[in-house]
């Protein structure tokens, strides 16, 4: 099975390095929008599955208008408690969102999740996306959704570090998937990164170091 993992397009809350995760349900930038419709190298056969959120279901429709995408829950950006609409300047000095920083971002937000938490649920939106894929005959699967949800999950299919793992908007992954009889995804067997249709064809692209102070909407 073979996923795309795409990020959606810019918003208001990129501009300003927020933690926007699942509270705050706001659209594309009009340069967010603008953006996506040059975006190349889609796959045409897949099966497409969104978040929930107006970002996400924005950029599926501009990127695949002829597409009508499954909404799975479980695809919502994380959940950022009492970060949430706080950039990082805002919380400088907060002793919780030092010691949210300290355990490497690894830690529950208070009032929020975990990037365990994250992994948890990603990893069952997945494999309902699988599930479905193949009741309809599909061998490839097409997902929008935010890019704290797919540090997670690709921390959880490569057993990397997820903070390694921060895709630009409209950018992303293409994973290639094994799964077993029951449809459960066992492993994935490579990856390489998705931006504006190009591969670097190694399968072990490696993007920049992240640190959870580099705050954006997700």
């Amino acid at each position: 099975m073979r996923c795309y993992l795409i990020r959606h397009g810019m918003t208001e809350g990129n501009t300003k390095r927020c933690f926007n995760g699942c509270r705050t349900d706001e659209p594309l930038t009009a340069e967010g929008r603008d953006a996506l419709k040059t975006i190349e190298g889609l796959p045409d056969g897949a099966v497409l599955f969104s978040s929930p959120m107006k970002r996400a279901l924005e950029t599926a429709a501009i990127m695949f208008p002829d597409k009508e995408p499954v909404i799975i829950d479980d695809l919502r950006e994380m959940d950022f408690g009492i970060f949430e609409g706080k950039n990082h300047s805002m919380l400088d000095g907060d002793p919780d969102y030092q010691a949210w920083l300290d355990s490497g971002g690894r830690m529950r937000v208070p009032g929020g999740e975990s990037i365990a938490d994250v992994v948890e649920r990603s990893g069952k939106a997945l494999a309902r996306a699988v599930s479905e894929a193949e009741k309809r005959g599909a061998d490839t699967i097409c997902i929008v959704a935010h890019g704290g949800l797919f540090m997670a999950l690709m921390s959880s299919l490569t057993g990397e570090d997820a903070l390694r793992f921060n895709p630009p908007n409209g950018a992303g992954f293409i994973v290639e998937m094994e799964t077993d009889d029951a449809g459960n995804v066992t492993s994935a067997t490579s990856y390489d990164r998705f931006l504006g249709g190009l591969r670097d064809g190694s399968g072990g692209w490696r993007p920049p170091e992240y640190t959870p102070s580099d705050s954006v909407d997700r």
